[in-house]
């Protein structure tokens, strides 16, 4: 027999409900106090028994993706956007910890044995998104610090002396941003595996490091994602928003995932497009051939530059030019 468990993961605590009880843990590193409850509950075969669904919440939920890893134990990560809706359906008015674990609970019924699955743990991939969110938050201070800077122009009761300390400062977020970029590549050329995937990503036209690192991460963290998975993953796929009469504006692209990823791709399409011919012939093909909108066209060049670069990785092959072939882009 199988017991569901829905778990709202919160900083502090695990709250749990199993359908008649509710508990809290403590969100440790190790989650021993959890592995005491569920022994106690479920006795000595508790991992073959117990099943988790909850919503993985960022950097919270590692402990309990790593502690469901070290044990075996079958889960059910639910997207939040859905949860969100399920909760919508159930009437649920209020947002509150318990609450959150009683609809976890609830979804599983929706929910087939198949669905759930061992979590794995890419240590590498960890390595990479803990340097990529670093470098992102460095990046964002420096750029709002640099704005920052350049209001101060034109505002008066501004002392020589508050000036030169933030440009000391903005000075010392650019030397960081360097060396985060510098450490992320070193991770990526540290292993054989990730050092061939980066360089195969490299080989395309108009694609930087940082942008490779990105893509590189986002494929490790989702080795078994298929082509439409990876664009729903970026946010690059297409939605349609209609109720009767209303179109509300056709298809749109769901921007669902990392807005940090999308403004990646944006900026490396933006630059294939400049530098890399298949990129560039889709780009024109689309605007002057299809009459399409740039915004449209860019939107489906960076679906297409996502996609190649998915196929770089999982066929481990190297971009070719136009020149040099006719049909495919690839060579293995």
């Amino acid at each position: 027999m199988t017991y569901c468990i829905g778990i709202d993961v919160s900083k502090q605590s695990l709250e749990l409900w199993d359908g008649t009880h509710e508990e809290e843990v403590p969100n440790e590193k190790g989650l021993k106090t959890l592995k005491k409850l569920l022994k106690k509950k479920y006795g000595g075969e508790w991992d073959q028994q117990v099943r988790f669904i909850y919503e993985p919440t960022g950097p919270y939920s590692n402990y309990l993706r790593a502690f469901a890893a070290e044990h075996e134990v079958r889960v059910v990560e639910v997207n939040p956007k859905k949860s969100a809706n399920f909760a919508k359906v159930l009437g649920n008015r209020s947002k509150t910890d318990t609450v959150d674990a009683k609809m976890l609970y609830s979804f599983h019924l929706l929910l087939k044995e198949s669905e759930f699955s061992i979590p794995k743990t890419d240590e590498i991939a960890e390595q990479l998104g803990a340097e990529l969110g670093s470098y992102e938050m460095i990046q964002k201070t420096r750029t709002m610090l640099s704005h920052h800077l350049q209001s101060l122009e034109y505002k008066s009761g501004v002392t020589r002396k508050l000036k030169e300390s933030l440009e000391k400062e903005l000075k010392h977020l650019g030397a960081m941003e360097d060396q985060l970029e510098n450490e992320i590549e070193a991770v990526a050329e540290e292993h054989q595996e990730t050092r061939e995937d980066l360089h195969h990503l490299l080989s395309m036209n108009g694609i930087g490091v940082i942008s490779a690192i990105h893509l590189l991460y986002l494929f490790r963290k989702y080795p078994g994602a298929n082509r439409t998975e990876i664009t729903a993953l970026a946010g690059l796929d297409p939605v349609r928003r209609q109720s009767g009469s209303s179109l509300n504006g056709g298809r749109k692209i769901s921007r669902a995932g990392d807005p940090m990823l999308r403004k990646v791709l944006y900026l490396a399409c933006m630059n294939c497009i400049q530098h890399n011919e298949r990129i560039q012939a889709f780009y024109k093909h689309l605007v002057s051939d299809n009459h399409k909108k740039p915004k449209v066209a860019l939107v489906a060049c960076m679906r297409k530059l996502l996609l190649i670069a998915h196929h770089l990785y999982v066929t481990k092959s190297t971009y070719r030019t136009l020149e040099h072939d006719a049909e495919p882009c690839l060579t293995s």
